[in-house]
């Protein structure tokens, strides 16, 4: 009988998952409050208690009942890109 391993999915969030630029801006406009968490290694209750008082460190954008994260501004907050800041704050 063949030695079968069983492939797992990577957890979807990670502490020690390192996500790199390209990940980020892959993700398209907005991303889930979570990935955005999880990209600033913040934990869930963090992020949602940060989320709910106004002082996530990007905007968050609640919709129906679920919160959204703009991934430029995300962009701008991890590697201060001038060229995408000034596109952000128009």
């Amino acid at each position: 009988m063949p030695n079968r391993t069983l492939t797992r999915k990577p957890p979807r969030f990670s502490a020690n998952r390192m996500w790199r630029r390209e990940e980020i801006e892959a993700l398209g406009t907005t991303c889930p409050l979570m990935t955005a968490a999880d990209i600033l290694s913040i934990s869930r209750n963090t992020a949602y208690e940060h989320a709910s008082a106004g002082t996530f460190p990007v905007k968050v954008l609640k919709l129906g009942g679920r919160c959204r994260v703009v991934v430029e501004e995300l962009l701008v907050l991890l590697y201060g890109d001038d060229k995408l800041r000034t596109e952000v704050e128009r």
